[in-house]
């Protein structure tokens, strides 16, 4: 299939959700985006280690976990907040959210402290000071914080309670009140895990779809996948692509762009309750809205930055086809030499002169297709990093 567009990409970001079913991002792509919560400092460090093959800190299940026991506190602490709940559903559910906050801080410590993985005595934090690959702890909770808000795919899909509705919610709570009084709280318990458990999704065939929060996750996760076709490729990591390899550090670009959406989508927040506050004043609505026009194009170049990074993974997995072609010929020719081997010992040595020049045509055939792959992927590379660094203005959204 070709790469996608601009066109395809802003459509994704306006429906918040990438068709097809996808994989979760991978521990180091999380981390890059998760750096776009950092100062540029402690973004630089990220960046560094990675690049230099210095490990991060991991969780055994995965970020895409902790995003979603991140979204299960908050959706336990919304429910604990309403006034509705009697108060022996709300029990099982401080119970259980109890056990949620006791999970998400031994995460927290995992990442924070990182034992086994950041430095932790006074000379060899004082080595890697001096060779500027040290995160400090501030900027480790920093990046924790980011993680919590891994782009993960479904990861807001509604439980029974929100999508019953408010109605629905007091006379469930109502036979969840009736069922602990007469069995106790392992009932209760039981029906909680039906009252939070993700909805089903209840059209059987129904085409499968990430989906995401908002335009802007929907973008860092599009830009993650493409990392991750990018760099996993083997074609990437080969000799055919070491000069490309020097000109573009990817995980900079991923953590840059990260970066950037994260500030315009904070950003736009404000922007927003700036004009829901004060839009009253017409003068001061009017501009407001000559900020969002003139700022608009930020949008878009995010967009072209993330759709060239496709245009590069695309242009990677074309040329793995064409190198694993090339293998095979390369072993066909290896076999030709074997066997004109055996007929020379055998007294014939006749040599098979048209498949020996036929192989050789088609090796340099596949040559000259790789050689048309870097000169694409080098106008990719170009496409990524904007040719002029801009500075992002105090506020602007997308358009």
């Amino acid at each position: 299939m070709p790469a996608r567009t601009s066109e395809q990409i802003r459509e994704w970001c306006d429906r918040s959700s990438v068709p097809g079913e996808r994989r979760e991002l991978s521990d180091t792509t999380a981390t890059l985006i998760a750096s776009g919560y950092l100062t540029p400092g402690g973004r630089a460090i990220v960046v560094r280690r990675i690049s230099t093959g210095r490990p991060m800190p991991t969780l055994p299940n995965g970020f895409g976990d902790l995003r979603r026991l991140q979204r299960a506190i908050v959706q336990l602490e919304h429910q604990l907040a309403s006034p509705m709940v009697p108060g022996v559903v709300a029990a099982v559910l401080r119970n259980r959210l109890n056990g949620l906050q006791r999970r998400r801080e031994d995460a927290r410590k995992q990442i924070v402290t990182a034992k086994g993985v950041m430095a932790s005595s006074t000379r060899a934090i004082r080595r890697e000071r001096r060779e500027n690959i040290y995160l400090e702890i501030d900027e480790r909770e920093r990046l924790f914080s980011g993680l919590l808000c891994t782009p993960t795919p479904n990861a807001n899909a509604s439980s029974y309670v929100r999508r019953a509705g408010t109605a629905a919610i007091d006379r469930i709570a109502g036979v969840v009140g009736q069922v602990a009084a007469r069995s106790g709280n392992p009932q209760a318990e039981q029906w909680a895990d039906q009252l939070l458990s993700p909805a089903r999704d209840s059209q059987a065939g129904a085409p499968k779809s990430a989906n995401f929060v908002d335009g802007y996750e929907t973008l860092l996760f599009v830009a993650g996948h493409y990392y991750d076709r990018i760099v996993n490729n083997p074609a990437w990591r080969s000799d055919h692509f070491e000069v490309q390899r020097t000109q573009v550090n990817l995980h900079a670009e991923l953590a840059e762009i990260a970066a950037d959406v994260i500030a315009l989508r904070a950003v736009r927040i404000d922007l927003d309750g700036a004009k829901r506050n004060g839009g009253f004043d017409r003068s001061f609505a009017a501009e407001i809205d000559r900020r969002e026009t003139a700022l608009r194009p930020v949008w878009t170049e995010l967009i072209d930055r993330v759709q060239a990074l496709g245009e590069v993974a695309h242009v990677v997995e074309s040329a793995a086809m064409e190198l694993q072609v090339l293998a095979e010929y390369n072993r066909a020719m290896t076999l030709d030499d074997r066997i004109d081997a055996l007929i020379a010992r055998s007294g014939d040595r006749e040599m098979s002169v048209d498949n020996a020049k036929r192989l050789t045509e088609q090796v340099r055939s596949g040559e000259e297709q790789l050689r048309i792959y870097r000169d694409v992927l080098q106008g990719n590379i170009a496409r990524i990093s904007p040719a002029v660094p801009r500075e992002l203005p105090a506020r602007y959204e997308p358009s």
